[in-house]
């Protein structure tokens, strides 16, 4: 859990805490993050390895796959050869009867991550 100290009082305002703290309420943190160590490439040093794409990342890249069913990520690659990977956070997303539940692997991360998708009743209202 995080603690963000914020000043009240004469002489604070309305300071870069409280922006950040309304940042955080408001666009939501959607993503995980998960590590993985020694991603060096065997074949071309000096590049990391994302073994289950077989895909080379160069350091201090990233690599966000598309078209690739289950693999909505970001992939980047730390000059320790470490990789970060940022996927979709768990989601409490609840299909019904206009609704369903969808990824579009179309889209780079994190517009793949899975979104409630509605379709309103149809009516003859004008």
């Amino acid at each position: 859990m995080w603690i963000i100290p914020i000043k009240a009082g004469p002489g604070y305002g309305f300071g870069v805490p409280m922006l950040l703290l309304f940042a955080l309420i408001f666009i939501g943190v959607s993503a995980d993050l998960g590590y993985r160590g020694n991603a060096i490439h065997p074949d071309y040093p000096g590049q990391c390895y994302y073994e289950e794409l077989k895909q080379p990342i160069p350091k201090n890249q990233s690599y966000k796959p598309i078209n690739r069913e289950g693999h909505c990520k970001s992939i980047f690659c730390r000059p320790d050869y470490v990789l970060e990977i940022g996927f979709c956070g768990r989601h409490n997303l609840v299909p019904t009867k206009n609704c369903k539940i969808d990824s579009d692997m179309r889209r780079i991360f994190p517009h793949c991550c899975p979104k409630l998708i509605c379709e309103g009743p149809e009516s003859n209202d004008i």
